[in-house]
């Protein structure tokens, strides 16, 4: 049974969110904090975010394993996922989705977490695994530059794992380049809940380049 407060994590009050009624496929979108997990640790992240009003649900340190959660699943993140108008209408796509969760990772996209121990990260995903998020990648790896909108619209709607840049309209940097193999790969998916393909990560380009 999904939990709206994930097992194990310590809790942050978040403070009052505003939680619209969301419809469609679950979604999980990953993003860093840009900042150092050896300097900052979960809670100190976390805080940060709450005094700035971009609660997320999870905020995690891949080299410690901590994990902080601020709101519950059933709410709505205040981390700026991006927005597109159509039919005139503005969408915000962090308010779509029967859930859609943000984990923060303290992390920098420079030095993407998922070259690093990622401690603690089976249990995160049995969290979103059980709240239905498909371990399905349809973006492909993050940080690509001229993914066109009615392509990453038509990825966003099938759900799963997103990174922040991924999001239609975000105009977000991060994550960073992951291996969304390894990460998604990590602890057995909850029954009902679908494995990410095993696809080669795109090549990193130089600074030359």
């Amino acid at each position: 049974m999904a939990e709206a407060w994930m097992p194990g994590a310590e809790r942050l009050d978040g403070g009052a969110v505003r939680t619209p009624p969301g419809i469609g496929a679950p979604r999980a979108v990953w993003t860093v904090t840009e900042s150092d997990p050896g300097a900052w640790s979960a809670r100190e992240e976390a805080r940060r975010m709450v005094d700035e009003e971009r609660t997320a649900h999870l905020v995690w340190n891949p080299l410690t394993g901590e994990v902080v959660q601020t709101l519950a699943a059933t709410r709505r993140s205040r981390v700026a996922l991006g927005s597109t108008h159509q039919y005139g209408l503005h969408l915000d796509h962090g308010h779509e989705g029967r859930v859609c969760l943000v984990v923060a990772a303290i992390a920098s996209r420079e030095a993407p977490f998922t070259d690093g121990p990622m401690l603690g990260l089976a249990p995160i995903l049995a969290w979103t695994d059980s709240w239905g998020v498909a371990r399905t990648w349809h973006a492909g790896p993050p940080g690509r530059e001229g993914v066109k909108a009615g392509e990453a619209a038509r990825q966003w709607a099938r759900g799963g794992h997103f990174g922040h840049d991924q999001v239609p309209g975000s105009c977000a940097k991060g994550p960073g380049r992951l291996d969304t193999a390894r990460l998604l790969a990590t602890g057995p998916p909850v029954e009902g809940a679908s494995r990410a393909p095993r696809t080669r990560p795109e090549p990193r380009r130089s600074a030359t380049t």
